[in-house]
């Protein structure tokens, strides 16, 4: 399951939030306000487009499915497994904070784990860790990594003015 809140903009300055909800992959996203459900909205022909209710108007769904969009639970299995296309057969998202890797025959299993370990935090933007349930092609190995982002740190000092 994954959950999102979107927080927008109302014309009259105040904030109003959303709590997007999908169940599984692939599945219609729920569109909430305070546990009430508003709408379900899924994403057809690259467009975004609600299919129950009509309380949301089409700026705001299309704002919704741009948010959706743009999380890294979209790009960071595509980004992974683009860097090492010869180590990982398929990444899988359990949720935004939950994936599964399965690794191609014939990878050093645990040479992979330091390298998942040492690289993939630089590739993580979201602010919470990410648990990577890791298995060999045959699923007779496997190990569990909780990993963050990695925070970027200067190794320079800052100029001194005099």
């Amino acid at each position: 399951m994954i959950e999102l809140d979107f927080f927008f903009n109302l014309p009259n300055g105040d904030i109003m939030h959303f709590q997007l909800i999908q169940l599984s992959r692939g599945e219609l996203w729920t569109v909430l306000d305070h546990e009430q459900v508003l709408e379900r909205i899924v994403k057809e022909n690259g467009k975004w487009k609600a299919l129950i209710g009509s309380f949301l108007s089409e700026e705001l769904i299309q704002n919704i499915g741009l948010f959706i969009d743009g999380q890294q639970y979209q790009k960071l299995p595509i980004e992974i497994k683009l860097r090492w296309p010869k180590l990982i057969e398929e990444i899988v998202v359990n949720s935004d904070s939950e994936y599964m890797v399965v690794c191609k025959p014939f990878v050093n299993f645990r040479s992979f784990e330091k390298m998942l370990e040492k690289f993939v935090p630089a590739m993580i933007k979201d602010e919470w860790a990410i648990n990577f349930k890791v298995y060999s092609h045959d699923f007779g190995q496997d190990f569990i990594k909780k990993l963050s982002r990695k925070e970027e740190k200067f190794s320079y000092q800052p100029i001194q003015k005099w």
